[in-house]
Order: structure tokens, then C-alpha cells, then sequence
């Protein structure tokens, strides 16, 4: 009887810790809760790769909103962005972006590697950004297109053009969801655990 319990044991602890594991890989990778209109989903599988592309095509289209906002001007564009320390310093030297602000996560002791940029990028290295960024459709992301580029505050988008821009790229993203939601396997009704509300307006 004894020969029995020690095996039955470790191989409970052996199948525990792989099914831990298992579950730990799983859950945060590759599903998203959404809230649309107080009715919510789990988005897995197709939907949520469908739901990632999305993400992208709205940086794409937001950018381009701003873009189209400022116009022609002959000054640098604040703008921020991150990574890893040797992406942003790649992105930097090749972008030659005048770095106002670094902000580094992490230490020696953790494992966290990711700095958050500050700084000025030119309008026409934006653009180029931009339409390199709008032509390509495979779902592969660039060097840029695989950080947080984000354009930031300034006085060339006054605060109707800000609100316009958000308007307009909140309604692209709900609009991406609900197709989400319509067309995509791998959505199933959910309990709501997302705090972000998406409205259909």
C-alpha cells in the first residue's frame, strides 16, 4: 500500500505543476475580455488574433489622423515610445530622434527590460513611419510598428482635432470589435472582468 502512495503522490505533484504551467501559458497570452455595451466576451483562438491585428490597425490609423491634423510644419513632433533598451536605442539611431526623456523599468534585479522614450522625431520621418506602416497588410510588424509609438500632446492638434480624432478612432475600434464578435470562432460569452466599457454610439 505504502509502494503506492509515494508514486500516486509525485505524480499528482509532477501533473499539478504541469497543468499549472499549462494554464499560466494559456490564459494571458492568448485571450482578451471585452465589454461592449455591458455585454461581454472572451475573445480566443482566431478572434484573438483578429482582436491583435485590430489593435494594430487602429495605432495605424490613429497616427495617420494625427498626422493629417498637423499638416506641413517645419518644426520637430514630440512623440514617445518603447521597448527593449536595444530596440529603442536601434529606433533612435535610425530615426535620429532627439531623446528629451528616458525612463528605464526595472533593475538588475528583476527581469524586466524595457525603457519608455521621450522625445522629437521630424514630421517627415513620421510620415515615412506612417505610409511604411499603412502598406503593410501581412500582420508582420517592423522595428517601429513592434513598440508603443504614440504621438504626444502639442500645439499643431488643437482640442477639437483631438476630440475628432478620438471619436473617429473609438468608433474604427468598436466597429472592429463587433465584427469580432459577428463573424470570428473563438468568441464566447463571458463574465465581465474588463473595467474598459466599449460603446457602440
Amino acid at each position: 500500500m505504502q509502494s503506492l502512495i509515494l508514486p500516486g503522490i509525485i505524480v499528482g505533484i509532477i501533473g499539478g505543476i504541469v497543468l499549472f504551467f499549462a494554464a499560466y501559458n494559456y490564459y494571458p497570452q492568448k485571450n482578451v475580455n471585452i465589454n461592449l455595451d455591458g455585454n461581454c466576451f472572451e475573445f480566443l483562438d482566431r478572434a484573438y488574433e483578429a482582436y491583435k491585428l485590430l489593435e494594430m490597425e487602429r495605432e495605424k490609423e490613429l497616427l495617420k489622423m494625427q498626422l493629417d491634423a498637423i499638416g506641413h510644419v517645419a518644426t520637430g513632433i514630440p512623440v514617445t515610445f518603447s521597448g527593449s533598451s536595444n530596440l529603442v536605442d536601434q529606433i533612435i539611431d535610425t530615426y535620429k530622434i532627439n531623446v528629451t526623456h528616458r525612463q528605464i523599468l526595472g533593475d538588475n534585479h528583476t527581469q524586466v527590460d524595457k525603457v519608455i522614450i521621450r522625445g522629437i522625431a521630424n514630421l517627415s520621418v513620421l510620415e515615412q513611419i506612417s505610409v511604411k506602416w499603412q502598406n503593410n497588410n501581412s500582420g508582420a510588424t517592423s522595428t517601429i510598428e513592434g513598440t508603443e509609438l504614440g504621438i504626444l500632446p502639442n500645439p499643431y492638434i488643437n482640442s477639437s482635432e483631438s476630440i475628432k480624432i478620438r471619436e473617429n478612432i473609438d468608433n474604427y475600434f468598436v466597429n472592429g470589435i463587433k465584427k469580432i464578435v459577428n463573424s470570428s470562432t473563438g468568441v464566447k460569452p463571458s463574465e465581465c472582468r474588463s473595467t474598459i466599457i466599449y460603446e457602440d454610439t
